[in-house]
């Protein structure tokens, strides 16, 4: 699963991670990807979300900060079931050259699955889109294993140049219908890209009554087989 959770802010303004948890818990994917999520935050209960989410769920977590407030830090999260090997942060390129950039990161996190391990990529791109192409070319070489899933709020459409200079590089998940605004939702934001060894299947958006109110995003959730990697050589 991929979630921009909008640090529990749901579409009616209030903070609440329960129901971001519930979300979650619904689909009870092996690991999830987060964006926007809040540390220390006076906005949020000044709280760890990454750490209050994973104990709510059962699951091990890292946290990468990408931007710091006087009163916390604000970034990118990554939950998982299975066991979690290494966690890397690799800052991204541009997000200090505009007044109201925001500095941008990708979470490499190494998972051990299925008797391999694979490197999970989550990552939130910029608004602008001279930034977004850079940084898309940048997250499309990351990962030192030849299965990698990326996932995370790209900012931008499937038609869109930074997209398809992920494509040069990366297979896409097929999500079916748009995820942004969750209320009423016409722009498809998240996505699901894939290399290696691995079979994906269709990804379907969370369009439930709670998803849309949870989130100003619906997370949008992929399933993979491990596939065949043929007799060893």
């Amino acid at each position: 699963m991929t979630y921009n959770i909008r640090h529990g802010r749901g579409v009616d303004g209030h903070v609440d991670l329960g129901r971001i948890a519930e979300v979650i818990l619904a689909r009870a994917p092996d690991v999830v990807t987060l964006q926007e999520v809040d540390y220390g935050r006076v906005r949020s209960g000044e709280i760890d979300q990454t750490d209050e989410l994973a104990r709510r769920l059962g699951m091990e977590a890292r946290f990468a900060p990408c931007i710091e407030h006087d009163d916390g830090h604000y970034g990118i999260a990554t939950l998982a079931r299975v066991p979690i090997a290494a966690s890397q942060q690799v800052f991204l390129p541009g997000g200090r050259k505009r007044r109201l950039s925001e500095p941008r990161s990708a979470l490499i996190t190494r998972v051990a699955w299925d008797g391999r391990e694979l490197d999970l990529v989550n990552t939130h791109l910029s608004l602008w889109p001279d930034e977004r192409s850079a940084q898309a070319l940048a997250v499309a070489g990351l990962g030192a294993h030849d299965d990698l899933v990326l996932a995370g709020d790209f900012n931008c459409t499937p038609w869109s140049a930074p997209f398809r200079a992920l494509l040069a590089r990366l297979r896409r998940v097929h999500v079916a219908r748009p995820s942004w605004p969750s209320r009423w939702p016409v722009l498809a934001l998240d996505h699901v890209l894939y290399r290696g060894e691995l079979a994906a299947s269709d990804a379907e958006v969370v369009a439930d009554r709670l998803a849309r109110r949870a989130s100003d995003h619906l997370p949008v959730v992929a399933t993979f087989n491990a596939g065949d990697r043929g007799p060893p050589a």
